[in-house]
């Protein structure tokens, strides 16, 4: 299956709440429509979570409401559904920011 966005790998900082559940955990790759976290509490697909995560540039970004798509053990798939048009912009601009500092693939010669 073919996603479409782009995932970028990272190691941010978070802290999820679901219910009586607050979590700390280390998101591992970030994508405009979703996150891979690995936490400190196994959770259940179809979970809904609110989540706090830490980056270089600013405020901590904060999704009001995610999905737990799918779980191994203590890593977990989110699917945001909830998220300010503010925080969903710096989501992009983290995200093309990443992709920016990235060395180009070297090409041999033809």
């Amino acid at each position: 299956m073919l996603r479409p966005y782009r995932r970028i790998p990272s190691w941010y900082g978070s802290y999820y709440l679901s219910g009586s559940v607050i979590g700390k955990g280390v998101v591992m790759n970030v994508s405009c429509t979703g996150l891979r976290v690995l936490g400190d509490h196994s959770l259940k697909p179809g979970t809904d979570v609110s989540i706090r995560v830490t980056v270089d540039n600013g405020p901590p970004l904060e999704i009001s409401r995610a999905s737990v798509r799918w779980v191994k053990e203590y890593e977990f798939g989110l699917k945001i559904d909830q998220i300010t048009s503010q925080t969903a912009n710096r989501l992009v601009r983290l995200i093309q920011d990443s992709i920016d500092a990235r060395p180009s693939p070297v090409r041999g010669n033809a």
